[in-house]
């Protein structure tokens, strides 16, 4: 699918639901401008000019919000850091204290005293 060059408000509305889609994949620059018919660095200047940050951080920021929703329910950090595409429990943990300003598994143990606190269901944090 060609996308004309004024259109660029749908070329980046695709490669977003890409990327939400393959939240979890190893994603490539080239293979997402294939998929929208553009070059890579076309691509990547447009996404940048029009969502202010670039392709990977967007890819990134998608997997720790993600994280983030899963991790009170989850007891694995390393299962759930590769399931997300991270490289290791390492990685993620680094970049999800960058992200949160505190370790997945501090996180997870303030969403947990929050939830014993206010009575909350273990399924009312998925």
């Amino acid at each position: 699918m060609r996308i004309r060059k004024r259109d660029h408000s749908a070329l980046v509305a695709r490669v977003k639901d890409l990327l939400t889609q393959a939240s979890g994949l190893k994603v490539s620059l080239g293979d997402l401008a294939q998929a929208v018919g553009s070059s890579p660095s076309h691509l990547a200047a447009i996404f940048k000019k029009a969502e202010q940050t670039t392709i990977h951080r967007y890819l990134v920021d998608l997997r720790l919000r993600r994280a983030a929703s899963l991790l009170w329910g989850c007891d694995d950090l390393t299962t759930l850091a590769l399931n997300l595409g991270f490289a290791s429990q390492s990685h993620f943990s680094n970049a999800f204290r960058r992200w949160a300003g505190v370790p997945p598994g501090q996180y997870r143990a303030r969403l947990r005293a929050l939830g014993v606190l206010y009575g909350k269901a273990e399924e009312s944090f998925g």
